[in-house]
């Protein structure tokens, strides 16, 4: 009953949100087509309309985002440890973000159309000035030549200084060239103006815009700042509450079956080259959270490396997987997505490697789905195995990397051992340091990744 009050409280929200937006003619939902549209000068004053429209569109959908923002805050602030509606808030925050992240780059592309169509309506409006100078000296010179051949005051002329009928009817002719030859050049000359004067109304429109829309990115900037400081806040808090549970969820029976197809089978009988040393497998990154805890409290068991999805990684060592699969998207991870195996790992990889003799297993969760290897594949030392991503229970991109020692396990024990119930933990479990390597465990043991990736 309390998940469904807090999601009937954000539903309301979304519902109040949309009220606000303006009831218009036009459709504005494609918004990046009408940045491109309104980010050009407009030739018309329907043109002009629509896009103010368009400008009160984008203020009610500021507003509206900063409505949800501060909703999201002020809900962070009354959690305690309920991890369940942390998860739906911090899929809602994601939500937001990816909206928010999409207006900045949409902002971001019509600024720069925007001040490169002002260069291209400069030129226009000179050339147009141009044309209607040409014009307005061409029409008169034409009416004083005219002017100069039927005589300066033709009513007067026609009444007393017609010499004769067809010096008369010369005249008249002449009068009938202004009236309809050069009076239609002062319709197409009034026509030009008519432009000019849009282009410069357009041209001061879309000054005002882009300054305007300067501001809003700014805003929208600090905006992404103060959602990804609270988010931060609230992965804190669900890191501290997730222990329990992620161990509850990875120390379940596996039904094999459902995963046979992506774990090596008993019948390996290749052996692992003997390397003289790691290399670190995510090329590229940085560490986010280090192995026994996280930076703000809360058990990890592993080594997280931020790095940009679609980093590569490679085998730390010459080694055989053990088990590869991505069953989900590379950027689908959010807090409480339990896919992948082990749970919540997503997209994941787990491997032996012989180094001086010691055999190690190293598993890596969170990747892409792109994975270059699969079962019973053997591999050498930095041949690229998979990209990094952010699926299953993420919080971010990042590669989670596990390294356990066997000591000195055979292969073909290690290979039997894993294929039988594909224990990622090799029986050291989910639930704590004690069964660490430092901590005096005897192999089978959880290592520190740190000691060999820094």
């Amino acid at each position: 009953m309390r998940k469904y009050k807090f999601c009937a409280g954000f539903l309301s929200l979304a519902m109040a949100c949309s009220l606000i937006m303006p009831v218009s003619a036009e459709d504005y939902s494609d918004t990046e087509a009408w940045y491109a549209k309104c980010s050009q000068a407009q030739t018309s004053q329907a043109g002009v309309k629509a896009c103010q429209g368009f400008q009160e569109y984008q203020k009610n959908r500021k507003q509206s985002l900063q409505n949800s923002i501060e909703a999201y805050t002020s809900s962070i602030a009354s959690l305690q440890s309920d991890t369940t509606k942390m998860e739906q808030l911090a899929k809602e925050q994601k939500e937001l973000v990816s909206n928010l992240q999409t207006q900045i780059s949409e902002k971001e592309k019509s600024i720069e159309l925007i001040e490169n169509n002002i260069k291209e309506l400069e030129e226009k409006i000179q050339a147009k000035q141009a044309e209607i100078d040409a014009w307005n000296a061409q029409i008169e010179n034409r009416m004083k030549n005219e002017q100069t051949t039927i005589g300066t005051n033709m009513i007067i002329d026609l009444i007393m200084g017609s010499d004769s009928l067809s010096d008369m009817l010369r005249r008249i002719s002449g009068v009938e060239r202004i009236t309809e030859d050069d009076q239609s050049q002062i319709k197409k000359l009034n026509k030009l103006k008519k432009e000019l004067v849009l282009q410069q109304d357009e041209q001061k429109r879309l000054d005002e815009d882009a300054k305007s829309q300067k501001a809003e990115l700014e805003s929208q900037k600090q905006q992404a700042s103060k959602l990804e400081e609270s988010y931060n806040k609230l992965v804190e808090e669900y890191q501290k509450k997730i222990t329990e549970l992620e161990a509850q969820k990875r120390s379940a029976q596996v039904d094999m079956n459902s995963i046979r197809d992506f774990v090596i089978s008993t019948n390996f009988s290749g052996s692992i080259e003997s390397v003289s040393g790691f290399i670190h497998p995510v090329q590229g990154g940085s560490k986010s959270a280090g192995t026994w805890a996280y930076p703000g409290g809360g058990m990890h068991l592993g080594l997280d490396w931020a790095a940009p999805i679609g980093t590569t990684v490679v085998a730390p060592a010459s080694g055989v997987i053990l088990y590869a699969a991505a069953p989900v998207g590379s950027n689908s991870g959010y807090l409480g997505n339990w896919s992948g195996y082990p749970y919540g790992g997503g997209n994941t990889i787990e491997m032996l490697c012989n180094v001086n003799d010691t055999l190690y297993a190293v598993s890596f969760c969170h990747l892409s789905q792109t994975i270059y290897v699969s079962a019973g594949q053997s591999v050498s030392q930095g041949q690229a195995i998979a990209l990094s991503g952010n699926s299953g229970n993420s919080s971010g991109p990042h590669t989670h990397i596990e390294v356990y020692n066997l000591g000195s396990m055979s292969v073909s024990d290690a290979v039997a051992r894993f294929s039988a119930g594909a224990d990622f933990a090799w029986g050291t479990g989910w639930s704590g340091t004690g069964t660490s390597c430092e901590a005096g465990k005897a192999a089978p043991c959880r290592e520190r990744p740190e000691k060999f990736f820094s």
